[in-house]
Parts: C-alpha cells; sequence; structure tokens
C-alpha cells in the first residue's frame, strides 16, 4: 500500500456514493469529502453524543448501535455522512481509516 489511499465511500443503505475519502500514512491525515464537493468536518464524540440525547441529530436510524459506537470511540472524531438519497451514517474517523487499509479497490462499504 502507498502512502495515500483515495477511495469513495458507499451508504451501507442503498449502496450510493456519499463521500470520497483521502487518508495519508505519514504525516497521518483523513480528508473526507462529500460529493457536492465540500469536506465534511468531523466532531468530538462527546458533541455527538450530546446531540443524541437532547434529540437532535438527524436520521439516527438505530440509537443504540450508534450509543456503543460512541462508546467505542470516546475520544474520537466522528464523521457524520449523508448520501444523496437522504440516509445518513455515522462513523468513527478509526473504522474510516480502517476501512480504506481493509477493503481492496475503490469503492468502501462502510
Amino acid at each position: 500500500m502507498g502512502w495515500t489511499v483515495r477511495k469513495q465511500l458507499l451508504c451501507p443503505a442503498c449502496g450510493d456514493v456519499m463521500a470520497e475519502a483521502i487518508h495519508r500514512r505519514f504525516p497521518a491525515m483523513l480528508t473526507v469529502l462529500a460529493t457536492a464537493g465540500y469536506e465534511v468536518m468531523p466532531r468530538r464524540s462527546g458533541a455527538v453524543e450530546r446531540d443524541l440525547l437532547e434529540g437532535t441529530l438527524a436520521g439516527v436510524p438505530d440509537e443504540q448501535t450508534l450509543r456503543d459506537m460512541l462508546l467505542r470511540y470516546h475520544a474520537d472524531l466522528i464523521y457524520e455522512l449523508m448520501c444523496p438519497r437522504g440516509h445518513v451514517t455515522y462513523r468513527a474517523a478509526p473504522a474510516v481509516v480502517d476501512a480504506l487499509r481493509d477493503t481492496p479497490g475503490t469503492w468502501v462499504t462502510l
């Protein structure tokens, strides 16, 4: 594997492309670009958990799964990704990086 990996992230609900991820191994960097071209800014897991408890998160498919992920990645950055069909996916930065590294080809299903 080279120093930089660039792959398209697919929506787990419908399979459409929802973002493009660029990961550089050294110095470490992860950039996620939405299909509209803007950079998706991650949030701290504590902020996502606060919004979940307040009921202000958009499109949470399974609250318990999201809570388990936030507990596992309690100090990491969380990406909120939305596909063109409106499905929302929450993934921690280490999970995105692992998927980029472990999945062959140019498409990664989160």
